[in-house]
């Protein structure tokens, strides 16, 4: 089963509307049959840096098969980062 890493902008939003939105995506990948990893849920924590958040995901991300860009990734250092490592190693 096809794994998909959502990315988009969570720093400096406010925590319920960040984990609603990436729960909604979740939900809607994991309806059509795939594994969705949730960067909220992977961190799973407020209180960790940006840096140690971002080694989290990029774990993660490296073992996926696709990304999915949220609208307001363009606004996201962490996401940026993360669509050019998956545009590099072709996920």
């Amino acid at each position: 089963m096809k794994k998909i890493y959502i990315a988009g902008k969570v720093t400096g939003l406010p925590i319920i509307e960040v984990e609603e939105k990436f729960r909604k995506v979740q939900n809607e990948i994991e309806q059509q049959g795939f594994i969705a990893v949730n960067p909220i849920e992977i961190v799973g924590t407020w209180e960790c840096t940006w840096k140690e958040a971002m080694i989290k995901c990029i774990s993660e991300l490296i073992n996926c098969d696709a990304i999915l860009l949220l609208p307001c990734w363009t606004n996201s250092k962490g996401a940026l980062i993360e669509q050019k490592l998956a545009s590099d190693l072709d996920i």
